[in-house]
């Protein structure tokens, strides 16, 4: 028995020594090239896809095809959903994402922000290479109500404030940060920084708060409704690579948690924006793009961000992490979490360019 034991452990010897190496085949998951929309009703431990078009005949159109670049649910109307497209104009679901429909009057091309008007849902706004398209017919037909003078000059971000959705806030690719206080009939200029304003979100708690994320810029917040703007960067300071921004979230449930994605990682704040401390992510600094952070709206310990191949989900405020890789090999550009059940989760993807 012990020859016979000698004689194997002599042949791997042997083998060993004429390969250099005993070679292993590790078991991968497969990703598909799918764009669209993706769901999940368990918090990222399964995938499926929802990128069904609605269109008249047997065979079933798809969405899955499309540069997702942002997404938004109809605050008064959880089943709504809108998908803005890189190049391929705005989609809506009525029905939580089952299924699309295009919004066929509104002009073809990149879409880069979109609102709901909290207060009468069939008001929506969209923002289109240099112009701003309102509909108030629950996106059938589209009038313009705004326009840059440049063609180059595009408007990258959108919100509106809940309490009196008659004011607007828009900003551009060059710096512009514009408020509308008649339903975007006129417009005013409230401030011009250096770079593009990426994304805008009003307080939840309340609507003269209102903050900004800058490309390559930070963040900043205005507490007066655009008539000061406070530099929220200072207090990041000890954090290097903070100002390159990559993404933003602000808690629907704890007053003033805010969660903010840079090159550094992920900071957040618990009072507004007046101090920062680090979440510990999975991610080592600066090695990876964030393309998208969320906080549960009914939960701000229930986090979530998204990387070239992956989304990471906390249940703790960030003390634990779980990876899930992603489906597809298009890149997680927008997280939306259903406002009461937290479990259910839209995600849409794009081509890992920015």
């Amino acid at each position: 028995m012990r020859s016979k034991i000698l004689i194997i452990l002599l042949a791997a010897i042997i083998l060993i020594g004429a390969t250099g190496c005993i070679k292993f085949t590790k078991q991968t998951t497969t990703q598909s090239k799918l764009g669209g929309v993706f769901f999940t009703d368990d918090r990222f431990e399964t995938w499926k896809t929802h990128s069904l078009l609605m269109t008249p005949g047997e065979t079933a159109g798809s969405i899955s095809g499309v540069d997702v670049y942002t997404m938004k649910i109809d605050p008064s109307d959880n089943e709504a959903v809108y998908a803005a497209t890189r190049a391929d104009g705005l989609y809506y679901s009525y029905n939580g994402g089952a299924g699309w429909n295009k919004s066929s009057k509104l002009p073809a091309g990149f879409v880069r922000d979109i609102v709901v008007d909290p207060k009468s849902k069939c008001v929506i706004y969209a923002a289109v290479e240099n112009k701003l398209w309102k509909s108030n017919d629950c996106a059938r037909t589209w009038q313009n109500i705004y326009y840059t003078d440049n063609v180059e000059k595009k408007i990258a971000a959108m919100d509106i404030d809940w309490y009196e959705p008659k004011i607007l806030y828009a900003g551009l690719t060059d710096g512009s940060f514009i408020k509308s206080e008649n339903y975007g009939v006129s417009w005013q200029l409230l401030n011009k920084f250096d770079v593009r304003v990426n994304k805008i979100i009003v307080d939840p708690f309340d609507s003269r708060n209102v903050y900004l994320g800058l490309l390559t810029g930070g963040f900043y917040k205005t507490t007066d409704k655009g008539k000061t703007i406070e530099d929220l960067n200072k207090a990041m300071k000890d954090f290097k690579g903070a100002k390159t921004y990559y993404d933003f979230d602000v808690s629907r449930s704890s007053k003033n948690v805010i969660v903010y994605a840079s090159k550094f990682g992920l900071l957040r704040s618990l009072d507004g924006g007046t101090t920062w401390s680090e979440v510990k992510i999975l991610t080592p600094p600066a090695t990876e793009m964030i393309y998208a952070v969320a906080i549960d709206p009914s939960n701000a310990n229930y986090m979530y961000y998204s990387t070239d191949t992956a989304v990471y989900k906390t249940i703790d405020g960030g003390k634990n992490w779980v990876v899930k890789k992603t489906p597809t090999t298009r890149v997680v550009s927008s997280i939306i979490v259903h406002p009461k059940e937290g479990n259910k989760i839209l995600v849409g993807v794009k081509e890992a360019v920015q």
